[in-house]
């Protein structure tokens, strides 16, 4: 026991290095600053736009049009006596406003013979960002405002019957329905808030493999390059235990990063899902699409199994390196069995996706964390403890195979080479 415990806490040390230390806080500030910077852009959208009006008009018309427009909540106008659009966009061009509106000569005279009229309106972008390009846009203003007055001409035409009934004679109540519950929304009301939960959980899989996998291949391919692999199969122990002491040592590392990886995810979820709408907000809690103590550990759960299997054939993969240079890329096939479900997934609902490729999926183990965070939103806990189980099974093989391998010379002699392989292409 004694020995085991030993080797363990020599697995733990190669593993826990000041690198894996310093991707770990890394990755902890990414967090944080991916909420903060979410919730910001939130923020942001709630301001009203800050738009300048250059009216070439001068009418009674035109200044009660401006009057209403800043009644808008949306909108914050700043006038501008200039003579031309283009003197207008020269003073403008280095304040804060994001957008101009050009009301146009002969504007009032069109509106009072009822006749459609052209209004200008000029973004500023000062940025490709997402806060940069925002706010630049009065189409939306624009269009509330027509809306009114067309209830307003309509009204003065047919003063006895409701302008709003008149223009909007059918109306529609969506509701979304959820598991039988109805409630009023829309999907794409939701959509932000269920993608949030569910399009992270790949990311911080794939980083945490990548982190894991890579530092267990190039644990193995180090031992090699410094012969510490060879006096450790000399020692009185039983190889079973030696890789059972670097499959702890693993296993405890990657309930590390599980729990690190967690406590960014469910802090990123709370900085995003409070910039969401009231309506929303109430929608997804009465459809119950929230994630509860359970479902967080369950993922957890799912997410340690997923790096437990990427740890264990890592293992596998890293007795085939030779030296810790050539580990870096053997790491390759794991990442790229962790991408597939990830782009699948992101434009595909697993569900819908022909046999073939469904079952192809759910063969890769990796898939089954993405499948349980979208599962786990509706409360659905069959396939998450199904992949989980499955999961397990992958990782016993896997370190099956690893003790037979580890119980074979191969241990010292594996070897991949590049250069053989383009020799027998």
């Amino acid at each position: 026991m004694n020995n085991f415990y030993n080797l363990v806490k020599k697995e733990m040390k190669e593993l826990i290095t000041r690198q894996m230390i310093i991707s770990f806080v890394f990755m902890g500030v990414m967090f944080a600053m991916m909420g903060k910077f979410i919730g910001g852009v939130e923020e942001e959208q709630k301001k009203p736009v800050k738009a300048a009006v250059l009216d070439l008009d001068k009418t009674l018309i035109s200044d009660n049009f401006l009057k209403n427009m800043v009644q808008q909540e949306n909108i914050q106008i700043n006038m501008i006596d200039e003579s031309s659009t283009e003197k207008a966009l020269e003073k403008i061009e280095e304040s804060e406003m994001k957008a101009l509106l050009v009301v146009p000569p002969g504007f009032g005279k069109n509106i009072e013979e009822m006749k459609a009229v052209e209004l200008e309106t000029y973004s500023i972008v000062k940025g490709l960002s997402i806060t940069g390009m925002r706010g630049g846009s009065l189409l939306g203003i624009i269009n509330s405002m027509n809306r009114q007055m067309s209830l307003n001409f309509i009204q003065e035409i047919v003063p006895d019957k409701s302008a709003q009934d008149l223009l909007y004679p059918i109306r529609a109540s969506e509701f979304v329905v959820v598991q039988g519950k109805a409630v009023h929304g829309s999907p794409a009301m939701i959509e932000g808030l269920a993608m949030s939960q569910s399009i992270m959980i790949p990311v911080i899989l794939m980083m945490a493999i990548m982190y894991a996998g890579i530092m267990v291949i190039t644990s193995m391919g180090m031992e090699k390059e410094n012969k510490t692999l060879e006096t450790l199969l000399t020692l009185p122990v039983k190889r079973k235990s030696i890789v059972a002491g670097k499959m702890a040592g693993a296993a405890i590392v990657a309930s590390i990063m599980t729990v690190v990886y967690m406590i960014g995810f469910s802090y990123y979820i709370s900085s995003f899902t409070p910039g969401a709408s009231g309506a929303a907000m109430t929608a997804v809690r009465e459809l119950g699409l929230t994630m509860t103590p359970v479902s967080y550990l369950l993922l957890a759960v799912s997410l340690f199994l997923a790096i437990l299997v990427a740890l264990s054939l890592s293992m596998i993969l890293g007795l085939f390196a030779q030296d810790a240079r050539s580990a870096q890329v053997m790491n390759m096939p794991i990442v790229l069995l962790v991408m597939f479900p990830f782009f699948v997934s992101m434009f595909k609902d697993i569900g819908n996706l022909p046999l073939v490729l469904k079952i192809i999926l759910y063969l890769i183990p990796f898939s089954h964390p993405t499948i349980a965070a979208k599962a786990l939103i509706f409360h659905n806990y069959l396939p998450v403890i199904g992949g989980m189980i499955y999961m397990g099974v992958f990782a016993a093989v896997v370190m099956y195979i690893c003790v037979r391998i580890f119980n074979t010379d191969k241990v010292l002699t594996a070897r991949f080479s590049f250069k053989r392989l383009r020799k027998r292409v």
